[in-house]
């Protein structure tokens, strides 16, 4: 990193923690239900408990005890251990939360100028300053812990895909492994980039058989780890799944996933549509409810934050859109954004298949360091190109 670049990226580190810390210190003193969400007491319970007995377990619904398959271990794991054993209190929590964004940032600057280094300032930006980002790392939720995580998965396999060492194989594996335990939506990513794998090894003209013992190190080291918590499940409960979640969302009791959800469609816009044309209607506007919010200071309680974020938030939500569309245009057969574009299509994927109405802004948060990188390379393609168009005018 030159030292003009270190200056700028430092700059741009303490203009984010300013804003960030602004916002926690006011939320604090003027908005403190903020940090408790609906979904926060279901990771703080199993947190006292495993911090109690070292057992991850919580109560059912008539008060009773048992071992827990809803949550997976990773955030209160995290909560454990700073909040319940080290005595943090939650704003301390949430101060360390604010901080593993900013690492997030750190990671995305650092596999953007692996790839080009033109790419660094720009990715950082849009992750640094990413407003849904900002406010849910507010909270007690997964979502800051998840991006850290995921982020350095995207670090390890940027570096894989650039030297092809079997160390970074193992840094994104395990660290993807580590994700799925913080938020079972990433379990079947280890899968998709298993087959990735094999593909970029075919691409770049590499022996089959390596790219099938890389992807084989790959699968092994994501997989290996989610299936001690599946075996745990097992023995404890007679599940096998990773976590009774996904099960519910899309076939237990009143499911809400995209699948079989036409038999239950109480949508006013879609009574008496086919199967076909209805799910192509509700995926798109899934779709666009996912990708297009660009969220809210609303849960500040200030009209003057609320108008603020919307200021801010319309116009930056625009901006990036426009550098993604761009840079996957532009992409054509790079390997790096290829892999990185199907990332992005997981979680979408993921998303609308397992909530369907329910998805929103928060649920973006884990594709956004891979978004930054391929709307900065999509920037800079669009601003070469203007550039090119004015030097052609002016010699014409």
């Amino acid at each position: 990193m030159g030292l003009k670049r270190k200056r700028y990226f430092f700059a741009l580190i303490i203009a984010a923690l300013s804003i960030k810390l602004g916002i926690f210190a006011y939320a604090a003193f003027y908005a403190p239900q903020l940090r408790m969400e609906n979904d926060s007491p279901s990771y703080l319970k199993p947190a006292e408990m495993l911090a109690r007995t070292g057992s991850f377990i919580g109560s059912g619904a008539d008060g009773v005890l048992k071992y827990d398959t809803w949550r997976t271990p990773g955030y209160p794991l995290f909560l454990a251990v700073f909040h319940y054993l080290l005595k943090l209190p939650l704003g301390g929590i949430i101060f360390l939360q604010v901080f593993l964004t900013v690492l997030a940032a750190l990671f995305t600057y650092r596999a953007a100028i692996a790839i080009d280094p033109k790419l660094g300032l720009l990715s950082a930006v849009i992750v640094l300053f990413d407003l849904p980002i900002t406010i849910f790392s507010l909270m007690i939720l997964t979502e800051a812990l998840f991006l850290f995580l995921i982020a350095l998965f995207l670090l390890g396999f940027t570096f894989y895909l650039k030297e092809g060492r079997i160390k970074f194989i193992i840094l994104s594996a395990l660290t993807l492994a580590a994700s799925a335990y913080v938020r079972p939506a990433a379990y079947y990513l280890g899968g998709v980039m298993a087959a990735f794998i094999v593909y970029a090894n075919l691409r770049k003209q590499e022996k089959l058989s390596r790219g099938l013992i890389h992807a084989l190190i790959f699968f092994t080291l994501v997989y290996g780890p989610l299936g001690l918590w599946q075996a745990r499940n097992y023995l404890r409960t007679g599940d096998v799944a990773f976590s009774s979640i996904i099960q519910s969302n899309l076939l237990a009791g009143e499911p809400i996933g995209l699948l079989h959800s036409y038999s239950r469609n109480h949508d006013p816009y879609t009574q008496g549509m086919a199967p076909a044309p209805y799910y192509a209607n509700v995926t798109v506007r899934c779709f666009l409810s996912l990708m297009t919010r660009p969220g809210s200071l609303k849960y500040l309680g200030s009209q003057a934050l609320t108008a603020a974020g919307k200021t801010f938030g319309y116009p930056w939500m625009v901006f990036w859109v426009i550098g993604l569309l761009a840079g996957i245009v532009r992409m054509r057969g790079n390997l790096y954004y290829q892999s990185m574009l199907v990332v992005i299509l997981y979680f979408i994927s993921a998303s609308i298949i397992n909530v369907m109405w329910l998805v929103c802004e928060r649920l973006r948060i884990p594709m956004m360091p891979f978004i930054a990188i391929i709307a900065a390379y999509g920037w800079t393609a669009l601003l070469r190109a203007i550039f090119y168009c004015s030097i052609v005018q002016k010699e014409a």
